[in-house]
């Protein structure tokens, strides 16, 4: 499988749009300076857990993806919703 086969494996996302913050600063898309964003998540592979097959011991990222523009932020600390 491809690099975007397997990230559609690894990522989950919830239907709403909303406004999220990260150490206490709202987060705004670099690309289209858009506010609201879709959550998701993303396994974080690594090649020692892939040989083994072990990917699912991996860390998860937090992910936001704009609603404006779909540029994907990530994230190892969760974005809290405001």
């Amino acid at each position: 499988m491809g690099f975007i086969e397997e990230f559609k494996r690894g990522y989950t996302g919830d239907d709403e749009a909303k406004t999220f913050s990260v150490a206490d600063k709202p987060v705004r898309c670099p690309h289209c300076g858009g506010e609201e964003f879709d959550r998701g998540s993303a396994l974080l592979n690594t090649t020692g857990a892939t040989l083994f097959g072990l990917d699912w011991a991996n860390r998860s990222a937090h992910t936001l993806i704009c609603t404006g523009c779909s540029r994907i932020e990530w994230f190892l600390d969760k974005p809290e919703r405001r």
